[in-house]
Formats: structure tokens, sequence, C-alpha cells
């Protein structure tokens, strides 16, 4: 443990605070893979997409970490058409922040999102600001 990480444990301990139990690493990806496949959609949206990760690294069809889920080959779109390295909002940030605080908001069911039905059934749908309806699937 690195002198800052034992002088940030120090701290938030005499404040009565815990650590965040996500890594920097973590906040990035999450950030990063919400503003890429959400950035220009509602706060909705964006908490939809990252829980539909979280709910995928609890799930045991998928990889069990944030970037492998995130880098699984033909997953998402944003990190082989660049809008990965964007830099996010801080909207995006802030969604990130929250999900990997508080979970998903979605039912841990819920792994599949597309412009399509994929899976078992639907579970939740928000239209983007240009119309495209997201289908949140089981």
């Amino acid at each position: 443990m690195t002198l800052a990480a034992i002088m940030l444990a120090a701290t938030l301990a005499g404040a009565g605070m815990q650590e965040p139990a996500y890594s920097e690493d973590d906040l990035y990806r999450m950030s990063h893979l919400i503003y890429g496949e959400a950035g220009n959609c509602s706060r909705e949206m964006m908490e939809a997409v990252g829980s539909v990760v979280l709910n995928r690294v609890s799930d045991d069809r998928f990889p069990d970490t944030l970037a492998d889920v995130i880098f699984q080959p033909g997953q998402y779109a944003c990190t082989w058409d660049g809008n990965y390295d964007l830099t996010p909002s801080e909207e995006a940030v802030e969604v990130a922040r929250f999900l990997l605080e508080e979970g998903s908001q979605l039912d841990s069911s819920v792994v599949w999102q597309a412009e399509f039905v994929q899976g078992e059934g639907i579970y939740k749908t928000v239209t983007s600001p240009w119309g495209s309806i997201m289908y949140f699937c089981y």
C-alpha cells in the first residue's frame, strides 16, 4: 500500500468514513463505458447501461471483472468505435460512482441491452434523445 493510500485510509477512518470498495480503475472504466454508450442520453439510460455491466459481473455467464465485461469481444460498441476513449461528462462519472457504491439499479437478471429484444423478455425500455428504443432484457 502506498503512503498516499495509507494517509487516505487514515483520514477517512478518522472522519468515520470508509474507503470505497471500488478502485480508481473501476471508476475510470465504468465512467468511460457509460459515457461511450449513453453519453448523450438521460441519467435513466446511463444508470441502466451501467447496471447491466454490474449485473453481468455477477452473472456466471459473463466474466468476473468490470474490465473483462466491458472489453468482452462484440459486447460494447464504444470499445471499438472510439467513444470509450472520450472524456466522460461529470454526470457520467457521478452515475458511475453512484452505481459502484449503491449497486445495480435493475433487477439482477437484466444482463442484455440493445436496440432489439434479447433473452427471455423485456424488463425495461428507455428512449434515446433521437428516438431509438433501448431494450433492457433478462
